[in-house]
């Protein structure tokens, strides 16, 4: 079974944030503090901000939820410590390592786990944060401006390798959405060839045995056969439908053909929708009713993408002898002269699947001189009559 969760994190990485932040606290404590004797109140405020910095870096992977709020918070606080350096110059000796690394390990968590508006602007104001501390703080020298560099480059590290933890961990999730979606595949497809077939076998050779019998005293039985065979033949298909489109299973419905039409349509006014008459009493299964989704829908993406200068685009559905239903979408923006490069792109291909999956059929190509047109029969269950469409149909 393949892994959904987010890895937990390295036990070893762990304990070296541990070690290093504290290491640089403890080493700032003993040598600024105690060694060097009665410590100056700027000495004491920046050890203290380096102190909670790093217990805010530490906390990061205990709540990676609230990664914004902690970075936020660090960055905050160091501003504030840079604001009173500035304002009331207390004394201190240019410092504050576990304070820098601290905050840059904020700022590319921030890179690595939040949005990318929220992400850029909190490594923004992290890197200005940075660079300007030492400057702020302490006496304009050489020394300074060597720190504020590191700083510096201390941001910029930490923002490209939270930008590459982001990358990894996006590739990641890629390959794990294709590999479910490969063996989704390969199971519906296996699901379509061999058990469909095998029920439809059933129920072909039941409604031969009711026609073979059909003054005989088991008519009832082979009844109740051929309707449970055309039951799991319909089970079966929309698990087919499902496995192939999952994000379609909760959008339509049966019964829902007219709305689920309209809502694939939305707003463009370019688009003409004709419906034959009694369309919405039209009783269609929920896999046909998705697949039709999926046809127009996608017709209207390619007609958009490729046919900008079209002056109409028609949605025509009607049933057709009252057992196939037809699904047209047509556009009249080919410009002369030029060919579709390829005919059958993804879209189409997997718009051909879904439709192959119900034993219907799709056909796609150039319709006269500027047209192009894409046409979807589906098999409507158990030849359920409806009223034709009349000239023109039904349009908005």
């Amino acid at each position: 079974m393949l892994p959904t969760a987010t890895p937990p994190p390295v036990r070893g990485l762990v304990i070296a944030e541990i070690v290093v932040l504290a290491g640089l606290n403890i080493e700032q404590l003993v040598r600024r503090l105690i060694l060097d004797g009665p410590a100056p109140a700027g000495e004491i405020l920046y050890f203290a901000a380096g102190l909670v910095l790093g217990a805010l870096a530490l906390l990061r992977r205990r709540f990676p939820a609230r990664t914004a709020t902690l970075t936020a918070s660090g960055i905050v606080l160091s501003l504030a410590c840079s604001a009173v350096g500035f304002l009331f110059e207390p004394a201190a000796a240019p410092s504050g390592d576990a304070e820098a690394l601290a905050l840059a390990v904020l700022v590319g968590a921030a890179c690595h786990r939040l949005p990318r508006g929220h992400a850029a602007v909190l490594a923004v104001l992290g890197g200005l944060t940075m660079a300007a501390a030492p400057v702020l703080r302490f006496t304009d020298t050489f020394t300074t401006l060597s720190i504020a560099v590191v700083w510096a480059l201390l941001w910029g590290c930490s923002v490209i390798v939270g930008l590459m933890l982001r990358d990894g961990e996006a590739r990641r999730e890629a390959a794990l959405a294709a590999a479910r979606d490969r063996e989704r595949l390969a199971l519906a497809r296996e699901l379509h060839d061999l058990v469909a077939h095998h029920i439809t076998g059933v129920v072909v050779r039941t409604q031969a045995a009711g026609v073979i019998l059909a003054d005989g005293p088991e008519q009832d039985l082979i009844k109740e056969i051929e309707q449970a065979g055309a039951e799991a033949l319909g089970a079966v298909r929309r698990l087919v439908m499902m496995l192939r489109s999952p994000e379609l299973a909760s959008q339509v419905t049966a019964g829902g053909l007219v709305e689920t039409i309209e809502a694939a349509v939305g707003d463009d006014e370019r688009v003409t929708v004709r419906l034959a008459d009694g369309l919405a009493e039209l009783a269609v299964a929920p896999e046909t009713v998705s697949t039709v989704h999926r046809v127009v829908l996608e017709s209207l993406n390619n007609a958009r993408r490729h046919a900008p200068d079209a002056r109409s685009v028609t949605v025509l559905v009607e049933p057709v002898d009252g057992r196939r239903l037809r699904v047209e979408v047509a556009n009249d923006g080919l410009r002369p002269g030029r060919v579709r490069r390829s005919p059958g792109g993804y879209g189409l291909i997997g718009m051909a699947e879904r439709i192959g999956a119900l034993d219907g059929t799709l056909t796609a190509g150039a319709d006269g001189e500027r047209g192009w047109r894409v046409l979807a029969e589906l098999p409507l269950p158990g030849g359920v009559s409806a009223a034709a469409a009349p000239e023109g149909g039904a349009a908005r």
